[in-house]
């Protein structure tokens, strides 16, 4: 991770980082090694150290895994145990591509398998289905496996919509105004005003339901907007259904 990475970025990663190969003009001043010839501390220190170098190279792979996943999704809020999770994903995933890039080595050199590596290439492979399932696995514990995601945006697309459905009828029964017939309680019309607040407006209307008996109905109503939103946008509160009160 280079110095002059944003400070986030920096913090974020350096946590992740396990291995770190120490100077060694440094270890040299140290008490404990003091007492030693050269030789003996290049000894020493290539024992101790022989494969850090290689530990640093598989933090690398990590850590270019992470930059991978931070920008396909959003890290900032895991907790120590999503952080761990997530790690031991990574590493599963690197040791699969590695398993893979042996598989196609161990093969012979016109790609196929025959007696001689067949048992080889079963072990191996099938490590690498062990692998895969665990990455499986791993990814439904972080919750973004390609099922659980698909799953929630539908999930939660569904949630949006049948919410905007609801704000938007009680907006729509909020804002309109209801007007029954006197006579045979049909629903009119619905309307809305600008200004229902005006005492001079007023609505006349006439129903022409034909009725059971045959009978044109011939109700009639003349109401006021001011009237109506004094009645809760209603002329006749009585006859509001209980989805719209």
């Amino acid at each position: 991770m280079s110095e002059d990475a944003p400070e986030k970025e920096r913090v974020w990663y350096k946590n992740h980082i396990r291995h770190v190969i120490p100077d060694k003009r440094k270890m040299r001043n140290l008490k404990q090694y003091q007492e030693l010839s050269d030789a003996e501390f290049d000894d020493m220190f290539e024992t101790k150290y022989s494969n850090a170098e290689k530990s640093k190279e598989f933090e690398d792979r990590i850590i270019d895994k992470l930059r991978e996943f931070e920008d396909e999704y959003d890290l900032s809020d895991m907790k120590i145990n999503d952080r761990e999770t997530l790690r031991a994903l990574i590493q599963a995933v690197i040791a699969l591509e590695d398993l893979e890039q042996y598989l196609f080595h161990i093969r012979n050199s016109d790609g196929s398998i025959n007696a001689d590596n067949i048992y080889l290439f079963d072990r191996v492979n099938k490590v690498c289905t062990d692998l895969r399932s665990d990455i499986s696995k791993l990814q439904t514990d972080l919750k973004i496996s390609r099922k659980l995601r698909k799953s929630d945006a539908e999930s939660s697309f569904i949630d949006y919509l049948e919410s905007v459905k609801e704000k938007a009828a009680k907006f729509y029964e909020s804002k309109m105004m209801y007007i029954f017939c006197p006579r045979c309680k049909t629903l009119l019309g619905t309307f809305w005003c600008l200004y229902p607040n005006e005492p001079k407006n007023k609505i006349r209307l006439v129903c022409k339901r034909e009725l059971d008996d045959g009978v044109m109905c011939d109700g009639d109503i003349v109401i006021g907007t001011k009237d109506l939103l004094e009645q809760k946008g209603y002329s006749d509160i009585n006859l509001v259904p209980i989805r719209m009160e």
